[in-house]
Order: structure tokens, then C-alpha cells, then sequence
């Protein structure tokens, strides 16, 4: 048996696993607001990510008993939350969201290369949010998804990989190109430093 301490979450699940309903309704409590924040980023509609955490949750619910490790949980939760904003995602093609949640993933404001954009000040920010929000609709899923999960939400890389179930070479490299695809949209659509 390993000495790690048991997370918050961790104890929840297990709490559900052996019946204990109120349990399931904590772990709702605890990570709505982080899969709402997910499913926003992703999907720019406050009502459609609204949808994803009520799917997300019931997903949960009703597959619980695969998590085979209580402390992967959180990926196992994010990377469902993936799959039904990809479902929506492919279902209409919204706008990614650039206000709203402003918390990483700890509840933290994170502040990564987008941010030094949205404060740049020789353009109005909302035009910036414009065209930084284009810049993101423009990405592959796959790029999006990793930009979204380290500058939104700010996982570090290895949660990304977990997250997105790749190496972590991969996930380095899909945030890299993100940011230098966004990169080249803005400079394309005339964003100024």
C-alpha cells in the first residue's frame, strides 16, 4: 500500500462507491464550476456548457465504476467533459469563450501567454478577446483542447497528457503549436504588442 495521501476526491468517490449518494452530490459541488469553466472555454456558450456539466455529470454517475484508480479522477472527469464538448463542439460551431471563468483549475487566476494579449494596451481588449477568440475557433480540436487545459485552466503539462490520454511529448508539443497557431491568426488579423 502506497504512503500518498488520499484526496479530498478520492475520498468522496470512494465514499460513492460503497453507496453513499450524498457523496456523489459533494463531488458535483466541488467540480461543477471546474467543468463548467472546461466546457465554456471550449464551447463559448454559457448555455451549451451548462448542458456539457449536467452530461458530464451524469456520465459520471453512470460510469463510476470504471474509474479503476480514485486518484485519476480528475482527469477521468475532464477528459469526459472533452468528449461531450466535442459532441456539441461538432453538433454547431460556436465561438471558444475569452470571459467569464478566469480561474485555473485551483480556483487561481492564471496568467500565460494569452493574458499578455488581453492586456496588451494599444488595442481596445475586446477587440483583442475578438480576434483572440477566432484564433483559438481556428485550431484543430486537439490543439484548442491542450491550449484550453494549460492557459485556462491551468494544468500543468502532465495533466494535460493525462487529460487528454497522450504522452507528454504530445501534449508539449499540441500546446506549443496552439499558441504559435494563435500566434499567426493574430498576426494575420492585424493584433498589435
Amino acid at each position: 500500500m502506497s504512503n500518498r495521501p488520499i484526496s479530498d476526491s478520492e475520498a468522496v468517490i470512494r465514499r460513492f462507491l460503497k453507496g453513499d449518494e450524498e457523496a456523489f452530490t459533494q463531488l458535483v459541488r466541488q467540480w461543477e464550476g471546474k467543468v463548467y469553466n472546461l466546457a465554456l472555454r471550449f464551447l463559448g456558450n454559457r448555455e451549451d456548457a451548462q448542458d456539457v456539466a449536467q452530461e458530464t455529470f451524469l456520465s459520471v454517475f453512470r460510469a463510476v465504476e470504471e474509474l479503476r484508480d480514485p486518484s485519476r479522477f480528475p482527469a477521468w472527469l475532464y477528459r469526459i467533459a472533452l468528449n461531450h464538448c466535442r459532441a456539441h463542439w461538432r453538433a454547431s460551431a460556436p465561438e471558444v469563450a475569452l470571459e467569464g471563468a478566469e480561474a485555473g483549475a485551483d480556483g487561481e487566476r492564471r496568467h500565460g501567454p494569452i493574458d499578455g494579449l488581453l492586456n496588451m494596451g494599444t488595442q481596445n481588449s475586446i477587440e483583442v478577446r475578438d480576434m483572440i477568440r477566432k484564433a483559438l475557433t481556428a485550431l484543430s480540436p486537439e490543439h484548442r483542447t491542450a491550449i484550453i487545459l494549460k492557459e485556462y485552466l491551468g494544468l500543468t503539462l502532465e495533466e494535460v497528457a493525462q487529460v487528454m490520454d497522450c504522452p507528454l511529448s504530445t501534449a508539449k508539443s499540441r500546446v506549443y503549436h496552439g499558441l504559435r497557431g494563435v500566434h499567426r491568426t493574430l498576426v494575420r488579423l492585424g493584433a498589435r504588442n
